[in-house]
């Protein structure tokens, strides 16, 4: 397993926006964690996007919205990771008016793509990764690894983007994506896990 730890790009100024983006995140979860542990439609549901029955403000809310402890612990990791580093380069405002924009991008796309309701932080953070790469390809960001042993590596995050991209794009089309909850079409009343 590799995880992220840091870059070794510098700070200017403490990315309070990206702190509070996490902390929000996290204190969200622990709210409606109970709510998406079952298949059971409830009140936290509301704020999913639905492909039907859309309401606008859905386009803001699925972006705090966490199925699993894992699903919510691999987006702020990359969030801390990358969004540090582009707060400081945004801006306070510009970095969260970015993040909330990327958001409700992705959630535009799968919106026109799938019927399926959708939650969670990865089209922002996928936002953030990108202008991570755009404005620093060459920082070096450092990985925690584990498989028999435990080490450390730093690799260039350019490849670090590149690498993430093709695993997504592979699991995709073997049809395994991120923790969601998918509402079948034939059970209107039995959502699922996958």
């Amino acid at each position: 397993m590799f995880i992220p730890i840091r870059s070794d790009r510098p700070l200017r100024t403490p990315p309070y926006v990206n702190y509070a983006l996490i902390a929000i995140n996290i204190v969200i979860f622990g709210f409606t964690a109970q709510a998406f542990s079952t298949n059971e439609p409830n009140r936290a549901w509301q704020f999913m996007l639905w492909s039907q029955d859309t309401k606008i403000w859905q386009f803001i809310t699925y972006q705090f919205l966490h199925a699993s402890p894992m699903h919510l612990i691999g987006n702020m990791i990359f969030l801390l990771v990358f969004g540090n580093n582009v707060e400081d380069r945004l801006g306070k405002f510009g970095y969260l008016f970015f993040y909330l924009s990327m958001g409700v991008l992705a959630g535009l796309g799968h919106w026109l793509t799938s019927e399926a309701p959708v939650l969670g932080a990865s089209g922002s953070v996928a936002g953030v990764s990108g202008a991570f790469l755009v404005l620093f390809p060459l920082t070096r960001i450092k990985f925690l690894y584990w498989f028999f042993f435990i080490g450390f590596f730093e690799i260039s995050a350019k490849w670090v983007i590149a690498f993430y991209v093709i695993k997504d794009i592979f699991f995709m089309g073997m049809g395994v994506g991120n923790t969601c909850l998918l509402y079948t079409s034939d059970a209107a009343d039995d959502p699922t896990l996958v």
